[in-house]
């Protein structure tokens, strides 16, 4: 139980404990009750039975015998009823006889209360009544004639009746209070197991609203409250990713944002230092076209830049186009584009092989994707090296591919490559005005196609990206 504002409060196992075992203890109660009731109602109509039928053949004796003395010796009437009632209380019936307020005889225990009145001839009436702390039944009928209206009464001990019945009703008692006992702790045991687990729920969901989305529940059953366990840890692995998706996607934009600052900040200052020097300084016309030129090629990379980002904006969240993209004329037109580059490094272009196929995608934006992956495949190879456009066709499969015999790049390059702004080798990439954003959107427009783009390397062994298709 716990304490809350001045009140217990229980708990929900405890609330269905108590409701359960007072529901239980009414209906036992009701129904002991009212069995013991209709057994304790049976048990005294039999012994009443018994005893009607016993006062019934005393009647009938003592209404024979009567009818004979009446007819020889009528005074002896009372001597006889005197005899039969000292006869009878010596067997435990007492008896009382009148004739129309003329008392014969007179055995009766005293009751408590006044007798009920004689009912008419051919009529009896019983009733059980207190005499001296003892429960006694009087029976009066009156005696068929002649002689005329002669009342008998029998009384009976019935005090040994209501003893053995106040021992069952007792035992009836103990009974009842023994399974109550036994019922309350095994409920107890069951529902406390029972509660259990739904307890250990509560701690993990508690667990996850204070932000440990590592929390997880056993699921040690395939009842409801195992499929509850099990829906819990499912939406708590899904939030868990979804944090952490959301935990990177802030780090790379705060990355971004990093970058973008630290990129600006280079070429800015170089503009702002050239054109202060222009301003300030007195130079030749020579002097002024160098320190322009400068200026303009960093506003150019700047230009580029910005050009970059707003293609990654675009593309961001967007699906393509669906045209019909005949693959080998994409290679061959790409492999045109950078074959000026190449041929001024002294790198070779292998002929394109690729099987005649289409695909159905955005035709600029796979331009774009397979013109960056082969421009960043010449920058890699030196005078000598080689560049190959490849596309394969597979069942439910394309790959396109771009190899190069390249410098080749190591494990941790790998695992940053594709990262805005990132560049293994900023002062070559600085030299060739780059500014780390190709391939970040390269992955963004493979992405936008429903394409997986990875990259295969290792240093002086050349590079292999692999734009792969599956729909």
């Amino acid at each position: 139980m716990e304490k809350g504002r001045g009140s217990v409060r229980l708990k929900f196992w405890q609330k269905t404990y108590l409701l359960t075992l007072a529901l239980f203890l009414l209906a036992l109660g009701g129904g002991t009750t009212a069995i013991a009731s209709v057994s304790q109602q049976r048990a005294f109509e039999a012994e009443c039975g018994k005893l009607l039928a016993q006062q019934h053949s005393v009647a009938q004796s003592l209404a024979a015998d009567a009818a004979a003395v009446q007819a020889r010796r009528p005074e002896a009437l009372p001597r006889l009823a005197q005899n039969y009632a000292g006869q009878l209380k010596r067997s435990g019936v007492f008896l009382r006889v009148a004739q129309a307020g003329d008392v014969w005889a007179d055995e009766l225990p005293q009751p408590d209360s006044a007798l009920p009145e004689v009912p008419p001839e051919g009529q009896r009436v019983h009733t059980v009544l207190l005499s001296g702390g003892r429960h006694v039944l009087y029976i009066s009928a009156v005696l068929p004639a002649p002689p005329e209206d002669v009342a008998v009464t029998c009384a009976f001990d019935m005090e040994a009746f209501f003893v053995q019945w106040a021992q069952t009703r007792r035992a009836f008692l103990l009974a009842g209070a023994a399974v109550s006992a036994v019922l309350a702790a095994a409920l107890y045991v069951v529902l406390r197991g029972l509660s259990r687990p739904m307890e250990r729920l509560a701690r993990v969901a508690g667990r996850l609203a204070d932000g440990d989305y590592t929390a997880r529940s056993p699921e040690r059953t395939r009842d409801e409250v195992g499929q509850l366990a099990h829906a819990l840890n499912e939406m708590a692995a899904r939030v868990e990713r979804n944090v952490a998706e959301l935990r990177e996607t802030a780090r790379r934009k705060q990355q971004l944002v990093d970058n973008v600052a630290h990129e600006l900040r280079t070429p800015l200052t170089a503009v702002g230092g050239y054109a202060e020097y222009i301003q300030r300084a007195e130079l030749s016309e020579e002097e002024k076209y160098e320190a322009a030129q400068y200026i303009v090629e960093e506003a150019n990379r700047l230009a580029v830049m910005s050009e970059r980002l707003l293609q990654m904006a675009a593309l961001r969240g967007e699906q393509a186009a669906r045209e019909p993209v005949d693959v080998p004329a994409l290679l061959e037109k790409a492999a045109r584009t950078v074959a000026p580059k190449a041929a001024a490094r002294g790198v070779a272009l292998e002929p394109v092989q690729a099987d005649a196929c289409t695909v159905q995608r955005e035709a600029a934006l796979l331009e774009s994707l397979m013109v960056n992956l082969a421009d960043n495949a010449v920058k890699a190879c030196g005078p000598g090296g080689s560049v190959r456009l490849c596309a394969r066709r597979e069942t439910g499969r394309l790959t396109l591919t771009v190899q190069d015999t390249g410098r080749g790049m190591d494990a941790e390059t790998l695992a940053h490559i594709g990262e805005p702004f990132y560049r293994p080798d900023k002062a070559r990439s600085r030299e060739q005005g780059g500014a780390g954003l190709g391939l970040a959107l390269c992955f963004q427009i493979a992405q936008s196609h429903g394409a997986a783009l990875s990259f295969t390397s290792a240093p002086g062994a050349g590079t292999t990206a692999a734009v792969i298709f599956t729909a």
